[in-house]
């Protein structure tokens, strides 16, 4: 049977409000506290993994770069995806660290790999909203870049929508900092909730995400398929490149080809892969 237990929290204006919390609720809690110790413990003692997934250039015929993903390693409460851990790391904090971690990892793999030789032009490293609210970020990220002697125009970085909006001013000055050594920018996950043509405008971006969502809303759906076409033919008339994530079938990439994306992202060509299995992939197609 649920049980329920009645708290009283107090209020800024010194009343309280009643909270109930049920069986879910605290299962739900104590899951999240389990996954913030994990994280925690990751972050001290590299319980963390890079994976990486190619993307495919139409114009090239080949992959040309990759976005880099982080992921817990096994923990004692079996697999933490992503999706679980990013957003609890976002609430409390330690998303920086996590940040950091990532991008030190990045550069260093592709010191070690070299692998602009090997046909990766450059790496895709998402950042935060926290990140992008710190005024240093570009002094810290151009700092990793050079202590690994990684050229600047090595890295794209992803922002969300979200991250254009809290940190606006701040994220602006960063960027153009970064853009001046030759760093690119791309707005990610576009498409989803209410994509806002005003951030194309505001910020300076080089490249474009279409989030899988719409990719497959258009593959569904003929009004939809219309929207994204003319939504990529104005973005190609403002020189903006265009990958599509989520790209899972040949027609899939037929029919985009035709519209006019310049890379694809998607299980048809390769899931994520650790570093190993990585080099064997690009060495492959």
């Amino acid at each position: 049977d649920i049980f329920k237990y009645v708290l009283k929290e107090a209020e800024p204006d010194g009343g309280s409000v009643l909270i109930e919390l049920t069986e879910e609720i605290l299962e739900r809690r104590h899951r999240e506290n389990a996954v913030l110790k994990i994280i925690k413990d990751a972050i001290l003692n590299q319980g963390f993994e890079m994976y990486y997934q190619p993307i495919y250039s139409v114009q090239k015929g080949r992959y040309a770069s990759a976005e880099a993903l982080i992921r817990l390693k096994e923990t004692e409460i079996g697999y933490v995806g992503p999706d679980e851990f990013i957003p609890l790391a976002e609430q409390n904090g330690m998303i920086l660290d996590i940040g950091n971690y990532v991008f030190r990892e990045v550069c260093r793999f592709m010191a070690e790999n070299k692998l602009w030789e090997q046909g990766i032009e450059y790496i895709e490293v998402n950042l935060s909203v926290m990140q992008c609210m710190q005024e240093t970020l570009h002094a810290k990220l151009l700092q990793i870049m050079d202590e690994y002697q990684i050229p600047y125009n090595r890295i794209n970085l992803e922002i969300t929508e979200t991250a254009a909006v809290v940190s606006n001013d701040t994220l602006k000055r960063n960027m153009d900092k970064l853009i001046d050594k030759g760093i690119t920018f791309a707005l990610d996950d576009f498409g989803t909730g209410y994509s806002n043509m005003a951030y194309i405008f505001d910020y300076s971006f080089d490249m474009i995400k279409l989030d899988k969502s719409m990719v497959w809303s258009a593959m569904e759906n003929e009004k939809a398929q219309t929207v994204l076409k003319h939504t990529i033919k104005m973005m190609k008339d403002m020189n903006l490149h265009i990958v599509a994530e989520g790209v899972e079938t040949l027609e899939q990439a037929e029919i985009l080809t035709k519209m006019g994306c310049d890379y694809f992202q998607g299980f048809y060509y390769s899931k994520p892969v650790n570093e190993q299995t990585f080099i064997k992939v690009i060495g492959e197609k």
